[in-house]
């Protein structure tokens, strides 16, 4: 068990303990508060609070995407929308067109449409995604 001491202060943003030689909070950057004379006389009475196994609460947020991120998830949900769209059409074709092995050929259709399109929204996704993590990592 740990009193708390002199040694740290409390991020108001985040409610992580931080180390009083800080001046910022090394989980989301906020600045240290100003104490007020009524924190410095409650600090008195607030010494017997015990903080044992402290932890966040909250985790930290997420940062949000960019225009061009927002560009490429949303041209990922096109694209998987209009993949699943073509690959539903390909499976149904055989029953307007009457063409020698046409079941074989739907079907291969489908598989490639639906392929094309999972790995397309795949991809996509996923460069947006590293794309925020790197910009989150930069700050």
């Amino acid at each position: 068990m740990k009193n708390r001491s002199d040694s740290e202060w409390l991020c108001r943003n985040c409610n992580t303990l931080v180390s009083s030689e800080l001046n910022l909070c090394p989980n989301c950057r906020a600045d240290r508060p100003e104490e007020s004379s009524e924190e410095v006389r409650a600090e008195g009475i607030a010494e017997s609070v015990v903080v044992e196994n402290y932890t966040n609460a909250q985790p930290a947020p997420k940062s949000k995407y960019t225009f061009r991120e927002a560009v490429l998830v949303n041209a990922a949900d096109i694209i998987l929308v209009l993949g699943l769209f073509c690959t539903f059409g390909a499976l149904i074709m055989p029953m307007f067109v009457e063409v020698e092995n046409i079941k074989i050929i739907a079907i291969s259709a489908a598989i490639l449409l639906f392929a094309f399109a999972m790995i397309s929204w795949a991809l996509l996704r996923t460069v947006a995604d590293i794309s925020r993590r790197l910009r989150g990592q930069e700050k």
